[in-house]
């Protein structure tokens, strides 16, 4: 199997698992979904380690955000690094893809990857800033104003995300 292959069944993995991780707004079902998706997520880029160092790293630092994850529930900051974090991956994963991506000529998807990542990863680090700034009394009225439209902007940069992934799949496997 070459590393196209590898690659682009991985992103297949992730890309399902990012979908299922959204179903977490569904009461009760939605938690079980979103676990699977996470397993899912792992599995993926795990399997797409074998086609690229940048996805086995991404791997590594998705690790890393699981346990900051469950130390966050006790100490809340530490959402503010897994936020981080997050975006380290997904900065890894489109990188990555991309350059697979352009060796293989499909510029196009290419470029729609690293788009993908500058918008999604300008959204979450004013959201981030934001979240920051609203811990300081009077400042956090202004924060609060721009972290909505930043959040929405996110949600538009995640449907980006998930778009590449679905073409980087499909460019990469055939």
């Amino acid at each position: 199997m070459s590393n196209d292959t590898i690659a682009g069944s991985g992103l297949e993995k992730m890309f399902y698992g990012q979908i299922l991780s959204i179903l977490v707004i569904i009461p009760l079902v939605g938690w079980i979904a979103a676990i699977v998706g996470i397993v899912l997520f792992l599995v993926g880029l795990h399997e797409a380690a074998g086609a690229d160092e940048g996805y086995r790293t991404a791997f590594y630092v998705e690790i890393g955000i699981l346990v900051l994850s469950v130390l966050a529930v006790f100490i809340g900051v530490l959402n503010i690094v897994t936020s981080i974090l997050s975006l380290v991956v997904i900065y890894l994963v489109c990188t990555t893809t991309a350059g697979l991506l352009e060796v293989k000529g499909d510029l196009g998807t290419a470029a729609r990857g690293r788009f993908a990542w500058k918008f999604y990863g300008g959204c979450t680090a004013l959201v981030v800033v934001c979240s920051i700034l609203s811990l300081i009394p009077l400042v956090n009225i202004l924060a609060m104003v721009v972290i909505v439209p930043a959040s929405i902007a996110s949600v538009v940069g995640g449907i980006l995300l998930l778009i590449f992934l679905y073409r980087a799949c499909k460019s990469l496997r055939y």
